[in-house]
């Protein structure tokens, strides 16, 4: 009898486990999307009712991660709300650009339809490279996700357009931007501002919106520049003595440089290293295992701090908020979703940023 006993206590815990998983999940994705929209209205109300503009770059680094976490939620969820949303926003930032205010960028020489700054470049209005990628890459995200969803297409496809259509005129303003070399297969952008190549994050997030739009054309015209400017940061990271990956914020360009990223701009570098990886771009799993080592054993700390650098550096919590920009791995790595729901679930983050890591927790939990 206490062998009968024993094995359906087996089968019991066998059968039941996987529920338990299933049901953990589905808990999560859950409370994800709640925290999401208890903050995505109160953000919105207040972007789309204040003026939109760049000059301070408060587009670029505060509107962007909005519009980038209603396209990804979007994407997790089909949910027509989250577009409804998106296009409110993105109607108010594509106001702001230079060619509808007559802003002539100083560098330049030309008004262009793109969102200048004055920030960062002598008080000279100029475009950033960054600044153009960070905002194109969610209107191009929209566009994409909308193509590839029968139901989105049939109301949203105009707006799609519309948005694609901006995103590609305003990348176009960094053709003189970029410049081959100097190894191999690599290529990079040069910064009129500070005559030399620009940082990493700085590159990767033109790439970016670069990525998307040719998922919305469905047409890789900006594969070889995507694959050039993945080599260019590939053959510039450092692999670490346990396996962690490591990369300095403005690398030489003949080598990697000893220094370390700040967590908050390393996101939009791990976050262009993930999506190559997801269309086969430069990039392999064990680039993305390296990744998964930073995040978990330099970045995010045992007892939940997070240090301020992805070498894993002594001071902490400067950018713990923007760790959630991370998220994107966690589609990849189920260890990096559940300590980021973790994260998350001890401390209380607010804004874009968190809403952005949010969604793709969201994605992570299907």
């Amino acid at each position: 009898m206490k062998i009968v006993c024993a094995c359906v206590s087996a089968a019991v815990l066998m059968t039941a486990s996987p529920m338990t998983f299933a049901e953990d999940r589905d808990d999560n994705r859950e409370w994800l999307i709640k925290a999401f929209d208890e903050q995505a209205q109160a953000i919105l109300r207040t972007s789309t009712t204040r003026p939109a503009d760049n000059a301070a770059g408060g587009i670029a680094w505060g509107d962007s991660y909005v519009m980038s976490a209603l396209a990804e939620m979007l994407a997790a969820t089909g949910d027509g709300k989250y577009a409804d949303m998106f296009v409110r926003l993105a109607d108010h930032v594509l106001k702001a650009r230079d060619s509808l205010h007559n802003l002539r960028d100083e560098y330049r020489g030309t008004v262009n339809p793109a969102w200048g700054s004055i920030k960062y470049s002598e008080g000279k209005r100029y475009v950033w490279a960054v600044h153009t990628g960070m905002i194109c890459e969610p209107l191009a995200r929209f566009a994409a996700v909308v193509r590839k969803n029968p139901d989105l297409r049939e109301k949203y496809a105009a707006r799609a357009g519309e948005y694609l259509a901006a995103a590609q005129q305003a990348v176009a303003v960094h053709e003189p931007d970029y410049r081959p070399g100097p190894g191999k297969g690599e290529a990079h952008l040069y910064g009129a501002v500070n005559r030399t190549h620009l940082p990493l994050n700085m590159q990767n997030a033109l790439a970016r919106a670069w990525i998307y739009i040719d998922d919305a054309t469905g047409k890789p015209d900006h594969r070889e520049r995507i694959e050039r400017l993945a080599r260019f940061f590939k053959n510039r990271l450092r692999v670490e003595s346990d396996g962690a990956l490591a990369w300095e914020y403005r690398p030489p360009l003949d080598g990697s440089g000893t220094k370390f990223e700040d967590v908050s701009h390393a996101a939009i570098n791990a976050d262009f290293l993930v999506l190559c990886y997801e269309r086969g771009i430069v990039f392999d799993k064990a680039d993305i295992t390296g990744l998964e080592k930073t995040l978990l054993t330099r970045v995010i700390r045992p007892d939940g701090s997070v240090a301020n650098h992805v070498g894993g550096d002594t001071s902490v919590n400067t950018h713990k908020a923007q760790v959630m920009r991370w998220a994107r791995l966690a589609i990849h790595r189920p260890a990096v979703r559940d300590r980021l729901i973790r994260l998350r679930r001890d401390d209380t983050f607010a804004g874009g940023g968190d809403m952005l890591g949010l969604a793709l927790l969201t994605a992570a939990s299907r």
